[in-house]
């Protein structure tokens, strides 16, 4: 007999969106049995109603709303009555409180949780970061496991007390393979910087600015490549047409097939300023990019400097134009850093790696 899952997320693009997309095709379904609650909005029910499970729409917000948020726990409730599943599992901090909260009082029901980054370790005040603590820690009572998807992540949390003995560590994985083709397009011969991410204040696009005024002192064939939409996409604009840079930017905007854009990359980017794994990362290695992030939440546990990509401490956009040119001009490391970290991101960070690591779980 099947165990049926029900998956309940909150957000709509992005890279949670993506694992609970690889996770849902890669489980075995003659085994396990998946139903995702999710909202309408973005990319998310596409992708996965073509898989063919059940979808139930529930437009759930990232405020917190006591009103809404009532509602949607007694939607939740509702379902999870009607489905009876077996596990429960939960994706992100919002979908995370409310499917907890809705599980109350139902028996024989296994929740797993994956906050997909500590809302305790975003960038906000120590007097929020204590409030989040003390929601999760009190939720905790409510789950039986908690994954966190770097050690980094794990750590922080052990710090903040989340109760270690519900806790394990499985990295994200990608599908390695969907990488590697290498077919460039030519953007009139520039060298081309690539970016993809969220246009929001957690992945820090704005800081993309910075590094062109930086690189232009030194070179001018180059065009930042950026992959991407979001809520600070019109003061990115008005930025970049501020600091005369029109010429030095291509926005792509959001792209569902994000592996053909970064085929054009000659070098990528990871500059955010807080990421509970940085699982685009991994798909810059997976497509054969050498990469400079900066040294940020879990990041750190996949990029070893100068061994499979090129860490830095600071938000520094001399020193990012400076490790630009450095692979730019210098093929021997070039080749070294996309090697190491092909076979890394196939050795640790593969989808069949992670759904393994799952299924242990379930």
């Amino acid at each position: 007999m099947r165990k049926k899952i029900i998956h309940i997320c909150q957000s709509d693009i992005g890279g949670t969106t993506e694992y609970i997309y690889l996770l849902i095709k890669n489980l075995d379904k003659n085994k396990y049995e998946n139903i995702l609650i999710c909202p309408s909005s973005g990319n998310i029910q596409k992708k996965i109603s073509e898989l063919g499970i059940k979808i139930y729409i529930l437009e759930m917000i990232r405020e917190i709303s006591f009103f809404k948020d009532f509602k949607d726990i007694l939607q939740i409730r509702k379902i999870i009555k009607k489905e009876k599943p077996d596990i429960l599992f939960l994706h992100s901090s919002k979908a995370g409180a409310l499917g907890r909260i809705a599980r109350i009082g139902v028996k024989n029901l296994k929740v797993i949780y994956n906050p997909h980054g500590w809302a305790f370790n975003m960038n906000c005040s120590e007097k929020k970061k204590k409030i989040y603590a003390f929601i999760e820690k009190s939720l905790s009572l409510l789950t039986n496991i908690i994954i966190n998807i770097s050690k980094n992540e794990y750590l922080i949390a052990e710090k903040r007390k989340i109760p270690k003995e519900k806790m394990l560590i499985i990295e994200n994985g990608i599908d390695t393979e969907k990488y590697k083709e290498d077919q460039k397009i030519k953007f009139l011969d520039k060298y081309i910087i690539g970016f993809v991410g969220r246009l929001s204040e957690a992945k820090n696009p704005l800081f993309l600015i910075e590094i062109a005024k930086e690189l232009l002192k030194k070179e001018k064939n180059f065009l930042f490549y950026v992959v991407g939409d979001g809520e600070l996409k019109e003061k990115f604009i008005k930025k970049i047409h501020e600091n005369k840079l029109e010429d030095y930017f291509f926005l792509r905007g959001w792209s569902e097939k994000v592996e053909e854009d970064i085929r054009n990359f000659d070098v990528a980017l990871m500059i955010s300023k807080w990421e509970g794994f940085g699982l685009v990362v991994c798909e810059y290695m997976a497509s054969l990019k050498p990469v400079i992030a900066v040294n940020v939440g879990g990041v750190k546990n996949i990029i070893e400097n100068n061994i499979n990509g090129i860490m830095i401490n600071e938000y520094s956009g001399e020193k990012f134009a400076e490790k630009i040119l450095e692979i730019k001009n210098n093929n021997l490391l070039k080749e070294k850093l996309i090697k190491k970290a092909y076979e890394d991101v196939k050795e640790k960070y593969s989808i069949e790696n992670e759904v393994r690591k799952i299924k242990g779980v379930l």
